[in-house]
């Protein structure tokens, strides 16, 4: 044991004291300093892994805030939409308002191009999301069978604005496009 001293610490579980475990301090392998120094190892790789996941997915080019017109239902509507990497990078935040209407989804990658949200409205109701990236479109497969079902379509122009397409599904499950504005991007 040279140099080094062996003394205990508390061992819990379930809230209980459970006894003690010994411990060694001053230069052995065993001990605080080399735990703690594997602690903030782990920290450091865990605040370091989000690295922008939303770029990973391929959706930089959706991320910022957009504004403009359109229409909802037949009628003119402005529109904006703002995205934004949230919750440590690992999710994108999408809030949209059009009119009356406002959501927000947090979307999420899964795979090669592919995304999982979920959607909250102010109408109270919330979806699953299913999503493709490619080709700076991303095309969101929203709703399940026990609630209504529909897509929305966000696409860069090649003029570098932003066309948002809102269609539900049908009795037959055809698609009705009831929503459709042209967004510029707004910083």
């Amino acid at each position: 044991m040279s140099g080094r001293k062996q003394g205990t610490v508390p061992y819990f579980r379930g809230g209980e004291n459970r006894g003690t475990v010994p411990y060694f301090r001053g230069g052995g392998k065993r001990g605080t300093v080399p735990f703690f120094r594997s602690v903030v190892a782990a920290l450091v790789l865990f605040v370091a892994a989000p690295a922008v996941a939303q770029e990973a997915g391929g959706l930089a080019w959706l991320v910022g805030s957009w504004r403009g017109a359109g229409t909802m239902f037949g009628r003119a509507s402005a529109a904006a939409l703002d995205v934004r990497p949230a919750l440590g990078g690992r999710f994108l935040e999408l809030s949209y308002r059009a009119g009356g209407f406002e959501g927000r989804a947090f979307y999420r990658p899964v795979g090669e191009g592919r995304w999982q949200a979920t959607w909250f409205d102010n109408r109270g109701t919330s979806f699953p999301i299913d999503a493709v990236a490619a080709e700076r479109v991303l095309t969101a497969d929203w709703g399940s069978a026990e609630t209504e079902r529909g897509r929305t379509v966000y696409r860069l122009l090649a003029d570098g604005r932003l066309e948002v397409t809102d269609a539900a599904a049908g009795t037959n499950c055809d698609m009705r496009e009831f929503a459709r504005h042209v967004l510029e991007k707004a910083d």
